[in-house]
């Protein structure tokens, strides 16, 4: 029952949509996606320097949340990556701790919704 067809489409929304995608779907992902990368380096550098942190944990934070959210995410209109608060509030918990502290803060918020997700 876990690992029925039903309950992987509906665990990996990407596999809905992946049948149906098609070359001309992937020239218009290609321009927006590099578009957004483009807008997106210079601002994820400057919010993880907002966070105290690298400018590299600012890269991070703005690219690896996209591939997740490629695989687990449901929806289009969602928007992921750093923001300001996010970057001030980091370094609000963590200004002291630096890169460990902003480690362990994210690994602890991570768990909290996986098992918020998990007990629905």
């Amino acid at each position: 029952r876990c690992l029925s067809r039903k309950t992987l489409y509906r665990r990996l929304p990407c596999l809905s949509w992946l049948r149906s995608y098609n070359t001309e779907c992937l020239l218009g992902d290609l321009i927006a996606g590099f578009t957004v990368g483009l807008m997106l380096i210079p601002q994820a550098l400057a919010y993880g320097l907002v966070a105290g942190l690298t400018p590299s944990f600012g890269l991070y934070s703005a690219f690896i949340p996209c591939f997740v959210y490629f695989l687990l995410g449901s929806t289009n209109e969602l928007s992921i990556g750093p923001t300001a608060i996010m970057s001030l509030m980091t370094y609000q918990y963590s200004g002291q701790g630096g890169a460990d502290y902003a480690v362990l803060l994210t690994f602890m918020a991570g768990i909290i919704e996986l098992v918020a997700g998990i007990i629905n």
